[in-house]
């Protein structure tokens, strides 16, 4: 889990939302209402380039148009498998970590990849155990 999650407001033009990530070496941001702290979607590189792709002005159009506002999210609690699985179903390539209300960190295919090779050590240690009883 990616620990940095960053917000912009629903005023912020796609440009401005692109040169963050480039910046920041990230693929989202979460989408703030700054005065009540409501998340209001996500807004991802995909977004970014859907805009581009489509001709817009990234430079006027505000990410309150464009943004993901179904936002499926798990807690920090949650097993990895069924967060993996979860994240399968509904083709994501992220998916927040929100705890009490909070977000507190960010999954991403990445952090799942990274999470095989240790949970492929497991199985094996495992079975290994298993095996010698």
């Amino acid at each position: 889990m990616t620990e940095s999650v960053y917000t912009v407001g629903p005023e912020a033009t796609a440009c401005a939302v692109a040169k963050l990530f480039a910046r920041r070496d990230v693929g989202s941001a979460l989408v703030v209402d700054q005065d009540s702290g409501e998340t209001l979607g996500i807004v991802t590189e995909s977004d970014i380039m859907r805009q581009v792709a489509s001709g817009a002005d990234t430079g006027a159009v505000r990410v309150e148009t464009f943004l993901s506002r179904s936002l499926v999210s798990v807690s920090s609690s949650e097993e990895i498998h069924t967060a993996a699985a979860l994240m399968r179903e509904r083709s994501l390539q992220r998916l927040p970590v929100v705890d009490d209300g909070e977000t507190v960190g960010m999954l991403t295919t990445s952090d799942l990849t990274d999470y095989l090779p240790r949970l492929r050590n497991t199985i094996r240690r495992t079975s290994q155990t298993a095996r010698r009883r």
